[in-house]
Order: C-alpha cells, then sequence, then structure tokens
C-alpha cells in the first residue's frame, strides 16, 4: 500500500487565494480556498491570512462538500 500524501506539502507562495461565493462582501469575515492541480485545497482566513490554514486531499474535501450538502442544499456547487 503506498503512502498517503500530505496535502500540507505546497509551496505557500504557489497558493492562488479565492474568497468564497458564500462570503459576504467587505465584512472581512470570508473564507479563502486555494485549489492546487493534484485536487488539493486549502482553507483560510481572509482576516488573518498569516494564521495556520486547513488542507484537505481531494477524497477528504470531496467528502467535505458532501456533508455540506446533505445538511443544507443552498450550498451545492
Amino acid at each position: 500500500m503506498s503512502e498517503k500524501h500530505d496535502p500540507y506539502d505546497h509551496n505557500p507562495a504557489a497558493a492562488d487565494w479565492v474568497k468564497s461565493p458564500f462570503s459576504g462582501e467587505g465584512n472581512g469575515d470570508c473564507v479563502i480556498v486555494a485549489r492546487f492541480d493534484n485536487g488539493d485545497v486549502w482553507v483560510g482566513d481572509d482576516k488573518n491570512p498569516d494564521r495556520p490554514h486547513l488542507a484537505f486531499d481531494q477524497a477528504e474535501w470531496t467528502a467535505f462538500v458532501q456533508a455540506i450538502e446533505a445538511r443544507d442544499p443552498r450550498f451545492t456547487a
């Protein structure tokens, strides 16, 4: 069995952060997301961009999004 890769194993300077479309405008309480070519996703806080972020591999991110969609269909992409 192959070893699982670390979704934190990316160069932070290469992260292209975008604001979530579900975040409010200009209130400083926004979720920012960076996606990588291999499917990894980082989630951060635009008010505190130097704070540690959460990192998900593609399978973890898919499970996370599916769990949100199951609870609230407004978040269906």
